[in-house]
């Protein structure tokens, strides 16, 4: 017992151990790609949205999280500049023609994403190519504008997705910037009034961007081609998604901690569902063995004739009870008995004659008793006694014999 109580307190004190050495431990960088203006992390656009209000002094920076068409309703021409930071866009038909009534009415939309959905590429004859470095190499990105120029370009690491146009209308479109490599990165279409400026990446305006000078530059030299005067919308449904669609298990499977702790805890419930819906084994009843009562009623039978003390009436029935013997065990017909029955129940039974004599004149002086004491009561019980034990012990010698 005392071996046990080492181990456990052993176990006890390697487990508290462990947990504070990962309570202690530096959280990892979360590298998981949001674009959310309320993240810190490294492809959080937290800085982004925090400095668009000093980079456009004057002119208000708001959010919604509603699909563009209800937004730009909502607002009419309140808001003469549209922000997108996305991985994609999803946009249908009316958000569509609802950005387009918006742009050509002399507002500017900036797009920066990874992908613009087929509906848009489709009606800007638009290709795009995704590229994400894996080696230790950097991209470098310019403006054509020789204002914004840099004379070495604004370099990017590895962990900034380098993506580029491959096709789009070139008497419609004007490239701002290009990689290093001379693929546009950067357009503008003139629609109207207004403009559309798409971008290929939107890592551009990433934390992790923002964090070198060179990052800081480009994204400003970027934003400058936007000209609100009056208010800024930055749109959070499509880095975030819709607010009522989204499912309160987001909370648990987009933290690496509490999403493998939801999974343990759904397989651990579906192996105890699994196995309660076998069948199960039902407890066997304890069964009470039947007592053999037959001397407990004998006591019972023989106290009530004690106290009753009616010794005829017990005579009576111990002479009944002899006859159907008689009947039963050697199928002997009892309707006349006399001594010639008494010397064949003799033979049969093999008791002596004198015995069953005797319980024939017991039978026969029984009618004319009224009531009779204990001692002629035990005298005429004798004798059938008597016949029961001279029976049984011819019976067993019989038996005997024969085996």
């Amino acid at each position: 017992m005392r071996d046990l109580k080492v181990y456990i307190v052993v176990a006890l004190l390697a487990l508290g151990i462990f947990l504070y050495i990962q309570y202690r431990k530096p959280a990892p960088v979360n590298w998981s790609q949001t674009y959310s203006r309320t993240d810190k992390i490294p492809y959080g656009t937290y800085i982004l949205h925090h400095e668009l209000s000093t980079l456009f002094e004057g002119v208000a920076v708001r959010s919604y999280r509603k699909r563009m068409y209800n937004i730009l309703e909502e607002l009419g021409n309140e808001a003469d500049s549209y922000l997108i930071v996305a991985p994609e866009l999803d946009i249908d038909e009316p958000d569509y023609q609802k950005l387009l009534a918006y742009v050509k009415s002399g507002n500017d939309l900036f797009i920066a994403a990874h992908t613009f959905g087929a509906l848009m590429t489709d009606s800007l004859k638009l290709r795009i190519q995704n590229h994400f470095p894996w080696a230790d190499s950097v991209n470098t990105v310019n403006f054509t504008n020789p204002e914004l120029r840099s004379e070495t370009g604004y370099r990017f690491d590895k962990r900034i997705a380098a993506g580029y146009f491959t096709e789009f209308d070139t008497l419609q479109t004007t490239v701002l910037a290009t990689n290093g490599h001379g693929n546009a990165v950067f357009l503008r279409y003139p629609m109207g009034d207004g403009n559309l400026y798409i971008l290929s990446s939107p890592d551009y305006f990433t934390n992790y961007a923002l964090l070198s000078s060179e990052g800081v530059a480009f994204a400003g030299k970027a934003l400058s081609y936007l000209t609100p005067q009056q208010q800024i919308i930055w749109d959070d449904f499509q880095a975030m998604g819709d607010r009522i669609q989204q499912s309160p298990l987001r909370v648990f499977l987009s933290d690496e901690h509490l999403r493998p702790a939801y999974l343990i805890a759904l397989f651990s419930l579906l192996a105890f569902v699994i196995y309660g819906v076998k069948r199960r084994q039902r407890a066997i009843p304890i069964v009470e063995p039947l007592k053999n009562t037959s001397i407990e009623f004998a006591q019972v039978v023989s106290s009530v004739y004690y106290q009753r003390r009616d010794n005829l009436d017990l005579l009576t029935k111990e002479y009944r009870y002899f006859l159907e013997h008689v009947r039963t065990a050697y199928r002997v017909n009892t309707s006349n008995i006399d001594e010639n029955f008494m010397q064949y129940l003799s033979m049969r039974s093999g008791v002596e004659k004198s015995i069953l004599l005797n319980i024939l004149r017991g039978m026969n002086d029984l009618q004319r008793y009224e009531t009779i004491d204990d001692g002629t009561l035990l005298s005429h019980h004798r004798f059938l006694e008597l016949f029961y034990q001279q029976a049984l012990w011819k019976n067993n010698t019989s038996n005997n014999v024969l085996t």
